[in-house]
């Protein structure tokens, strides 16, 4: 893979991270319950929490998979928030 291409990746998982982070701080879940949601072990969430500072995007788990997770995750935490307003 090529630099840019790396660097492509790492921008769109990083965007994903955002909007997943700002949900979960709209709705007001604590950090474990994100990393829960993520199937994430409390060593890969310290990594990917880093990513909020500017840190570098994790290997672990590999990009595309947590791509899948943080879509997946966004949605829920979503329709959650959908909910609570309506109610």
């Amino acid at each position: 893979m090529t630099t840019a291409a790396r660097l492509d990746i790492d921008a769109l998982a990083r965007r994903h991270f955002g909007v997943f982070d700002r949900i979960g701080n709209e709705i007001t879940i604590s950090d474990d319950d994100r990393r829960r949601v993520l199937l994430l072990s409390e060593q890969e969430w310290s990594a990917w929490a880093q990513v909020r500072d500017g840190g570098p995007v994790p290997a672990e788990p590999e990009v595309p998979i947590m791509l899948r997770r943080l879509g997946t995750a966004t949605h829920r935490l979503t329709r959650i928030a959908e909910r609570a307003s309506a109610g």
